[in-house]
């Protein structure tokens, strides 16, 4: 049975989208190694695979969203994008379509090729989601990043907030008398 809701983000994306709804975060249980570039491909990666590996890690890891921990299943992407790759070059050979003689006739069926591209896209989608490959799932990020002020970068932590200038140290923030305040 699958699980109810949204799917769990890690602690640092939910840091650099901002804390609008004020819930406590926590941490992530796993620290990231900030050195991405240096995640090696599992030695089974091979071929094109291996090339797509060479072609996106470091984007990815410049992200910092490729660390050790994730060498297996960002690996696993780029062999199903290979495997894609080929049922492309495959399709635009031969065709979506093929003919196939029956008892009824003439027959037109769908290519092998086709099908598996379509199963192979669906989890590249998926895989895409998580490793910040689609530009929606990326603009998603920024947008509430946005709305919420988060200071920094991407992925830096957010300092604490600013003081207002016409406020001194050691003196407690004036109390506004809006509704807005009351959010803040």
């Amino acid at each position: 049975m699958a699980r109810r809701g949204p799917k769990p983000e890690p602690a640092s994306v939910k840091l650099a989208k901002g804390n609008s709804g004020r819930r406590p975060i926590g941490a992530d249980p796993v620290i990231i190694d900030d050195s991405g570039a240096n995640v090696a491909p599992p030695a089974w990666l091979k071929g094109d695979a291996l090339a797509t590996w060479q072609r996106t890690a470091p984007r990815v890891a410049a992200m910092k969203l490729l660390g050790p921990l994730d060498a297996e299943p960002f690996a696993r992407y780029c062999q199903n994008f290979a495997r894609w790759v080929k049922m492309q070059r495959i399709l635009d050979k031969d065709g979506e379509f093929y003919e196939s003689e029956s008892q009824h006739g003439k027959l037109k069926r769908i290519e092998p090729a086709f099908a598996i591209a379509d199963r192979l896209e669906k989890h590249l989608a998926s895989a895409e989601d998580r490793f910040g490959l689609n530009p929606a799932e990326r603009q998603r990020i920024f947008a509430a990043r946005a709305a919420t002020g988060a200071p920094g970068d991407l992925f830096d932590r957010p300092t604490s907030p600013q003081k207002p200038a016409d406020q001194a140290d050691g003196e407690p923030a004036p109390k506004s008398k809006s509704a807005i305040g009351y959010l803040q």
